[in-house]
């Protein structure tokens, strides 16, 4: 008779990983004691874009940043400023 199936071991939590990992890696610990949940880093003036475009639109300045060894965020800036030539500044 042949053997059945065998359960793997569960994933290990992030308690047993945390408590594992180097003093540098651990997460920072808030005033109250309690671990951060979430420790994010302002870039400047940075902000999120989230605007619905067409497919084309995103493929095209994808395949433009990769041409011109450029980031999307920086041809957008550069749009812009063309677009502020020709219609003017808001």
């Amino acid at each position: 008779m042949s053997r059945g199936l065998t359960l793997a071991q569960p994933p290990r939590r992030r308690a047993e990983i945390r408590d594992e990992a180097p003093d540098a890696a651990k997460p920072a610990v808030s005033p109250g004691g309690t671990p951060a949940k979430f420790d994010h880093q302002a870039e400047g003036e940075k902000v999120q874009f989230n605007k619905r475009i067409t497919r084309r639109t995103a493929d095209g300045y994808e395949i433009l940043a990769i041409r011109t060894r450029r980031k999307v965020p920086d041809l957008i800036e550069e749009a812009l400023e063309l677009l502020e030539e020709k219609y003017g500044k808001i």
